[in-house]
């Protein structure tokens, strides 16, 4: 009877082990499972971000455009005005020449 006894506890201690085995590598493939799981949504989630921070930028870069818009007219306009200044003035300073040059030959 004790012999049967101490067969009854191996064979348990033997199916505790199968039941723990088992139980390691249900645990290793669990945890290897949500490694995959991780990485997967941590690239989806970066993926996400980099679309987000890319289309933030061309926002940003067409509303900068949109307010430059009228401050680069502004600028064409104001340098063709002091370039039609400039043209007005250096026309009246040959002339102003021409005519001294003239008065002075002409006079004497």
């Amino acid at each position: 009877m004790a012999l049967e006894v101490i067969k009854e506890i191996k064979s348990s201690e033997e199916k505790a082990m199968e039941i723990i085995k088992s139980a390691q590598l249900e645990s290793n493939e669990i945890i290897k499972n949500a490694h995959n799981k991780a990485d997967e949504e941590y690239k989806r989630i970066l993926n996400t971000s980099k679309e987000e921070a890319n289309r933030i930028l061309e926002e940003a870069i067409s509303k900068a455009k949109e307010e430059a818009l009228p401050i680069i007219q502004q600028g064409e306009k104001e340098v063709q005005d002091i370039k039609s200044v400039c043209a007005k003035k250096r026309e009246e300073a040959v002339n102003l020449v021409i005519e001294r040059i003239v008065n002075i030959n002409g006079n004497s």
